[in-house]
């Protein structure tokens, strides 16, 4: 059973009169981040690694980014538990749903931004097959059910996989070659694998990708962290994981490509100010009442602060971002095991369910 305590305010003040003078000193080198900002990601730090071994995650990696830099990337435990391979910053996990923020920044910027679509079309429109005929773009990227309200579903998210095929170039272009090459490619993302199967021997992948780079797919894929389930507390391999991959799920990357992203996403560099906007406002639902997401991300509030968030979860990877616009900070964790997700009913809408989410929040935010 995994715990849902908060580290108690005596714990976090008894660790704040360890670490501050070191923390002001450090401060005051660097010129940059304030004192309690630079105190709290210490703190996180801390936390971070107690918290994974708290849910029996084998290996975890994770980076906060601040005011367009990197404040703080760490590993902790095993990308593999069997060879004692330490995970590290640049191990690649399987990052499930959060390939659904990546296709929702293909089709904002690929696809309307340049006018080839309007996010409100049907998918039929398209001459894309759907779930239910009615279903536009916008339902599919923000969770929005046929009956008109909120419902976290992955399958009808996948049918955006089309959609992002048959706008970009103007062409068929294969969802896992456009994630390369307008994003991973794009951003220098050297250490992230548009799918599993891209190292299948096949004539669709020579005629993909290059041999060169195949080659570093390859590499890549060599060093992704073994997916695990835990069992009566033993981490116990998981064979049946998919190697392909869609609109919702099956992307590869690590949490410092992730950052790059995010670095670039915040910097402007990826969409236009009104596109940004649009994918960062709550849904509306039939009857007129916000939902808990934007496109492609869930937005809620806390004590006050909007943020932005995404969560991901297939057997023996688990993935989180986390964003605090007002502060200009980010989270990214991953982890070779469920336990991010794992308890925490994050498809409900709410991030502060999850333990992780909840400390980096009272950390940062209060």
């Amino acid at each position: 059973m995994i715990s849902t305590t908060v580290p108690s305010p005596i714990s976090m003040g008894r660790l704040t009169r360890v670490f501050l003078p070191a923390l002001l000193l450090s401060a005051a080198v660097a010129g940059g981040a304030s004192a309690q900002s630079l105190l709290s990601t210490m703190l996180f730090d801390r936390y971070a690694d107690a918290l994974r071994v708290q849910a029996g995650i084998p290996g975890m990696s994770y980076v906060i980014v601040q005011n367009g830099n990197i404040a703080k990337a760490n590993a902790f435990g095993f990308a593999n538990v069997e060879h004692s391979a330490p995970a590290r910053t640049d191990t690649p996990y399987q990052i499930a749903g959060l390939t659904e923020i990546l296709t929702s920044t293909l089709i904002l910027e690929q696809c309307e931004e340049t006018g080839h679509l309007s996010i409100d079309d049907t998918i039929q429109r398209r001459a894309i097959a759907a779930p239910d005929p009615f279903m536009t773009i916008r339902d599919a990227l923000s969770h929005r059910s046929a009956a008109g309200t909120f419902k976290y579903d992955p399958n009808r998210f996948t049918a955006l996989t089309g959609v992002v095929e048959a706008c970009i170039q103007k062409d068929l272009t294969p969802f896992r070659q456009a994630l390369a090459q307008k994003i991973f490619d794009r951003w220098a993302m050297i250490d992230s694998v548009p799918a599993a199967n891209v190292g299948d021997s096949s004539a669709d992948d020579r005629t993909e990708f290059t041999p060169t780079k195949l080659s570093q797919y390859s590499s890549a894929l060599a060093r992704t962290a073994t997916p695990y389930r835990i069992v009566n507390g033993v981490p116990t391999l998981v064979v049946d994981v998919s190697n392909s991959v869609d609109a919702a799920s099956g992307a590869i990357s690590s949490v410092l490509d992730l950052a790059k992203f995010d670095l670039n996403l915040e910097a402007g560099d990826v969409l236009h100010r009104e596109s940004m906007d649009e994918m960062w406002r709550p849904a509306v639902a039939a009857n007129g009442a916000a939902m808990p997401t934007g496109l492609g991300w869930f937005v809620q509030n806390y004590n006050g602060s909007v943020v932005y968030w995404q969560f991901g979860n297939t057997p023996g990877y688990s993935s989180l971002i986390l964003k605090v616009p007002s502060l200009r900070i980010t989270l990214i964790l991953l982890a070779n095991s469920d336990g991010l997700s794992a308890g925490f009913p994050l498809q409900d809408g709410d991030v502060t369910t999850s333990l992780f989410a909840r400390t980096f929040l009272k950390l940062f935010v209060g």
